[in-house]
C-alpha cells in the first residue's frame, strides 16, 4: 500500500491535539476524516451518495478526484462526482453525489474506479499535511462484450545490427484490449523455436484503434522462418495468434 493512500477502507489519521486546544476539542484528533460507504457497486445508469464526516479539530478542505483501476478506460464522459471540493468544519458533515451515465464512450462490462478524497488544512491551520482516502466503486455497464482483435500483415525493415519486424493490429471489438505484457512472439525454423522476441507495443488498444507491434531480431538465423505472434485477451478467452512465413 502506498504511503498516505487507503484503498476501499474507512480510514482516519490521528494526530496529537494542539497544546492550545481546550475543552471538548482537546480530546479530538487534529485531523480525522471518515467516509461511508467505503466501497460500492452500481449498475449504470445510476446515482449514489457518499457521506463524509470531519471528526478532527481542524477545518479542512476535501478535494475530490478519481483514478481508473485495472484496464485503462476514459471515464470523464460517464463517471462524475459532485462537488469537486468540500469545506468541512470540525464535526461537520457533507455528501458527494456519484453519477454514472450511459454513453458511447462507456464500454460494456465491469469498471473499477477509485474516488480519491484528499484533505488539506485551511490557511492558518496548524496541520500542514494531507490525508488521502479512497472509495472503491465497481461500475457495471450493460451491453454485450465483443472482443475482436485482428493481426494484420508483417513487414521487415533491415537496420544496422539486426532486423525489425512490424505487425499491424486492430481492435474491432467494443472493449479496450490490454497489450502490455499480453503479447508473446517466437521465431521458428523447421518447426523448432530458435528465438523469443520481445515486442514493443502500446499498453492498451481502445475500440476502433490501430497500432503496430515492433519485433526486433539481432540473431544469426537466416533463410525461411516462421514468426508466431500471440495475444492473450484474458482469462477464459481464446488468445489471438497468427503465423507469418518470412525470409531473413
Amino acid at each position: 500500500m502506498k504511503p498516505g493512500l487507503a484503498l476501499a477502507i474507512l480510514a482516519a489519521l490521528v494526530l496529537a491535539p494542539t497544546p492550545s486546544a481546550k475543552g471538548a476539542g482537546a480530546d479530538r484528533p487534529r485531523v480525522a476524516l471518515s467516509v461511508s460507504p467505503a466501497q460500492l457497486t452500481v449498475t449504470a445508469p445510476a446515482s449514489r451518495r457518499i457521506s463524509l464526516r470531519n471528526d478532527g479539530a481542524e477545518r479542512v478542505v476535501v478535494d475530490v478526484g478519481r483514478r481508473t483501476m485495472g484496464r485503462r478506460t476514459a471515464t470523464k464522459a460517464w463517471f462524475r462526482v459532485l462537488p469537486a471540493r468540500l469545506f468541512l468544519r470540525p464535526g461537520g458533515r457533507a455528501a458527494l453525489t456519484l453519477r454514472v451515465g450511459l454513453t458511447r464512450e462507456a464500454e460494456p462490462g465491469n469498471h473499477q474506479v477509485l474516488v480519491l478524497l484528499t484533505t488539506r488544512s485551511l490557511r492558518g491551520s496548524h496541520v500542514p499535511l494531507h490525508l488521502r482516502l479512497g472509495v472503491r466503486v465497481n461500475v457495471r455497464m450493460p451491453g454485450q462484450i465483443v472482443r475482436h482483435l485482428v493481426l494484420g500483415g508483417l513487414r521487415i525493415h533491415q537496420r544496422r545490427g539486426g532486423r525489425s519486424m512490424f505487425v499491424s493490429v486492430a481492435n474491432r471489438g467494443n472493449v479496450t484490449v490490454q497489450l502490455h505484457d499480453h503479447v508473446t512472439t517466437s521465431l521458428y525454423r523447421r518447426g523448432e523455436r530458435v528465438a523469443r522476441l520481445r515486442p514493443l507495443a502500446p499498453r492498451a488498444l481502445l475500440p476502433g484503434a490501430r497500432a503496430l507491434l515492433v519485433l526486433r531480431y539481432r540473431g544469426r538465423v537466416r533463410g525461411p522462418v516462421t514468426v508466431l505472434v500471440r495475444v492473450r485477451l484474458g482469462p477464459g478467452v481464446r488468445a489471438v495468434e497468427r503465423r507469418y512465413r518470412i525470409r531473413l
